[in-house]
């Protein structure tokens, strides 16, 4: 009998171990699934939380590009603006004709005169071969132009091209400001 009841105590105890460690076994596994929820929970916050940043660089990215290329289109236009007034203006010079004109080239050849002294005339135009021989000064040959005149020196080492194209080239960053302050400076504020 006393064996009888130490089996069933042994047993009894086993039993009772058995079951604390199932429990302590049931209690941890509860423990790791509500720590695995709460980990899961905060990194999907993370992750919902980098992916709104990430959209948000995204929009902030695209929106700077769409203001570069809404800038690029606006200067397009405003140099196709400058353009259409630099070739308008050289047709209004290439129209440029009578009193106006002869005043013009006058002063062309008088300037030409003073910097080289003896010098000789190549015309764009027939008038400009009057005009010169009016004032004394000899011409030679003839420059494709819309208007204005080239002043060579005598010896032809030096000369002065005042034709219209070429004070238009020489004197482009000027008018491509001047056109630009004209049109648009109403238009930046």
């Amino acid at each position: 009998m006393a064996l009888e009841k130490l089996l069933q105590r042994i047993e009894s105890d086993a039993e009772k171990e058995a079951n604390d460690i199932i429990e302590k076994a049931r209690k941890e596994a509860e423990e790791i699934i509500r720590e695995a929820k709460k980990k899961a929970k905060k990194e999907a916050a993370e992750a919902e939380a980098r992916g709104r940043k990430d959209a948000e660089r995204l929009k902030e990215k695209m929106l700077a590009s769409a203001r570069r290329k809404a800038r690029e289109m606006e200067i397009q236009a405003k140099e196709e603006v400058i353009q259409e007034c630099l070739e308008k203006a050289k047709e209004e010079l290439g129209k440029l004709k009578g009193k106006k004109y002869e005043a013009v080239v006058k002063k062309f050849i008088e300037e030409g005169r003073k910097a080289l002294g003896d010098c000789i005339v190549v015309p764009s135009r027939e008038q400009d071969r009057k005009i010169a021989e009016k004032m004394g000064i000899e011409t030679e040959g003839n420059v494709k132009s819309i208007g204005g005149v080239i002043i060579r020196s005598r010896d032809g080492s030096r000369e002065i091209d005042s034709t219209f194209e070429s004070i238009m080239e020489r004197k482009l960053g000027e008018l491509r400001i001047l056109i630009a302050n004209e049109l648009f400076q109403n238009s930046e504020e």
